[in-house]
């Protein structure tokens, strides 16, 4: 008896850590996720920027013609 309790004991520590490990890497992929849709939203802004420029400059360059 004393074994299975033993065995169950160090059975529910290690599903601990592993899902203590798991909580890590989801924590961090969530972290990540965040980091790439900021970096998107101003990547976005950019590309609207660069595109009204390009307008403009093609504005330009036919009034100059």
């Amino acid at each position: 008896m004393l074994d299975a309790a033993m065995v169950l004991s160090l059975l529910g520590g290690v599903i601990s850590i592993l899902l203590g490990i798991i909580a890590f890497f989801l924590k961090l992929l969530i972290q990540d996720l965040r980091q790439m849709r900021e970096q998107f939203q101003v990547l976005k802004e950019s590309v609207i920027r660069l595109e009204s420029e390009q307008v403009r400059l093609k504005v330009l360059f036919e009034k100059r013609r």
